[in-house]
């Protein structure tokens, strides 16, 4: 795979409508913006098959809302998003010392292109404590943008060794995938 070079920019502001102890509102505005050195998200050797546009820029309004009492805990909040992208041409074969000369399309470009999209989000999670020491907990999280739609939803029982019987987290606390572990 060719050498990639990135920058990224994210900026965010947030204003609390509501900010009790058990009991937060918000509303907010981020933006990104990304550079990559090379769009490497082709399939052909030399290519990388990762979302890496030479320019990258996105303006996002959240709106969250969550609450907690002693059993109970929730979170639902969404977003909306404008973004735009653009790649540049390029050659289909960014590693031309790997391809051999008799390849026909070994100098072909790949045409550059840009793109305009709106997307949203919406996520709703809840926690119940059913014992000092069990917690059941239930979320989901739509996604929704041209070519990509990374929806999940989880299920799951919590152990606590030391037991609690104070208030429940604010926000609920899911469990973190293996996967997602850093």
């Amino acid at each position: 795979m060719a050498d990639n070079q990135r920058e990224r920019l994210m900026a965010g502001y947030y204003y609390k409508l509501i900010n009790e102890d058990n009991r937060r509102a918000t509303i907010g505005l981020n933006t990104m913006l990304w550079h990559y050195q090379k769009d490497l998200s082709g399939y052909s050797l030399g290519q990388g098959g990762y979302y890496s546009p030479q320019r990258y820029m996105s303006l996002a309004l959240p709106v969250n809302y969550r609450q907690r009492t002693e059993n109970w805990s929730f979170e639902v909040g969404g977003s909306v998003s404008l973004s735009h992208s653009k790649t540049d041409s390029q050659r289909r074969y960014p590693l031309q010392g790997l391809i051999p000369d008799s390849l026909p399309d070994k100098q072909a470009i790949e045409s550059g292109s840009s793109s305009t999209g709106v997307g949203y989000t919406l996520r709703a999670i809840v926690e119940r404590r059913l014992t000092s020491h069990w917690t059941l907990g239930a979320g989901v999280d739509i996604q929704q943008a041209k070519d990509y739609t990374p929806s999940h939803a989880l299920l799951y029982l919590r152990y606590s060794l030391g037991g609690w019987q104070g208030d429940l987290d604010l926000p609920p606390q899911p469990l973190t995938p293996y996967a997602d572990f850093k």
